[in-house]
This record gives structure tokens, sequence and C-alpha cells, in this order.
């Protein structure tokens, strides 16, 4: 019996948006907020319940150039774990976010997500 598209199994991507130089994921589709936590992170949050559903990183491509990629140079791979690519934007900034509490805790959202779905982005041709 021949297995069908809808069989195979889910697997969370993030999505790269070039013209925005923006990476978005987003855990489910659902009516939404977007708020805005500093120039870099904006939280997806749930429309009822405020509940974060996702999130999106902007100026993804400096990032992805100058931290991510170099790093896996050596070893070529098909995807990134989205845990990894937070973690590294947190090292970029975390003098300018780490003063406050309400950053601290969206990042750490934000990470909690992709943790928990363990979310991926395939690699992107830059």
């Amino acid at each position: 019996m021949a297995s069908n598209s809808l069989d195979a199994k889910y697997v969370p991507k993030a999505l790269y948006y070039e013209n925005a130089d923006s990476l978005e994921y987003m855990r489910r589709d659902s009516p939404s907020v977007y708020r805005r936590i500093d120039q870099h992170l904006t939280l997806i949050l749930d429309l009822h319940s405020r509940e974060p559903l996702g999130f999106s990183l902007k100026g993804f491509k400096h990032l992805y150039l100058t931290n991510i990629l170099p790093k896996y140079t050596a070893q070529p791979v098909s995807f990134f774990k989205l845990i990894n690519i937070l973690e590294d934007a947190m090292s970029v900034h975390a003098n300018t976010f780490f003063d406050q509490e309400e950053r601290r805790k969206a990042y750490s959202d934000a990470l909690e997500i992709a943790a928990e779905d363990d979310v991926t982005l395939d690699r992107i041709a830059m």
C-alpha cells in the first residue's frame, strides 16, 4: 500500500522571509497578535489567552552568516535546530536585553517553544 503525503510525520519548521530578513515560527494556526520585544524579537501571542504561540527574529541574515553558518562549514548539514539559533542570538545580543526582565522572559519563552517543538530551519542559500 502506497503511503500518501498525509501520512508523513509532521516536522515543525521555521520559515525564513528573505524580503523581511526575518525568521518566523508559529506552533499552530490560530488568531494571534504580534508583540514586539526589541529590535530583534517579536513574540506571537494567542489572541485570547495571550499564551506565546511563536516568534519572529528580525535581522536574521547577519546572524546566520556571521554566527551560525561558520560553525557548520566543516560538516555539511541540511537543517539547523532553532533552539541553537536562538541561543546564538541571545549570546550576540545578551548585553542589550538581559538588563530588562520582560526581554529576558520573552527570549526564554521563545527558547521554550523551539525546544518543546524541536523546531528546525532548512539550510538557506544566501
